[in-house]
């Protein structure tokens, strides 16, 4: 008893030249519903690695940018309610210096020292009222935070890397 086997070999390569085609555009595919040129290790390994890495450093930049609008809100807060502030000084000033000439009376100067009273309480309100995400920013309370004509601000520029060339160091004398 013989065994026979037949098989047609154009046919059969045929199918490995469809299964590779396939495998290829299944690739192509893949790239042009992600955008991606590389999707995964088996494309590029050292691509995969430099793009991950390049993808965290945007991450932290834009991280960056949104805590430095966050600072410049912070500021813009605070200068909002430091400019009431002033205009309310200014206008204490001014009743101050109306009620020191002797061409009022007594009265007069009572209706004054009324409303000088009442800005006086409206600083005290708008310097305990001005907050930016919970923090008092008027209120005295980061008074410990600050920095005497002594010390050194360090400041970081970098993606979480501690070269010395990422930091930077102020120094503000009064």
């Amino acid at each position: 008893m013989s065994l026979v086997i037949n098989h047609n070999l154009m046919a059969m390569s045929a199918a490995r030249y469809l299964s590779a085609s396939y495998n290829r555009l299944s690739t192509s595919v893949s790239r042009l519903a992600s955008g991606l040129r590389i999707n995964s290790a088996a494309d590029d390994a050292a691509g995969l690695a430099i793009r991950e890495m390049m993808r965290t450093d945007i991450r932290v930049l834009n991280q960056g940018v949104r805590n430095a609008n966050d600072a410049l809100s912070l500021i813009q807060t605070a200068d909002g309610a430091l400019s009431v502030i002033d205009e309310k000084l200014t206008r204490m000033k001014e009743l101050a210096e109306q009620a020191a000439t002797g061409t009022y009376t007594n009265a007069q100067r009572l209706i004054m020292d009324s409303e000088y009273q009442a800005m006086a309480s409206e600083i005290t309100r708008i310097a305990m009222a001005t907050d930016f995400n919970g923090v008092k920013l008027l209120d005295g309370s980061l008074s410990g935070s600050a920095l005497d004509g002594s010390q050194q601000m360090k400041i970081h520029f970098g993606t979480g890397n501690s070269s010395a060339e990422d930091y930077y160091y102020i120094k503000i004398n009064a």
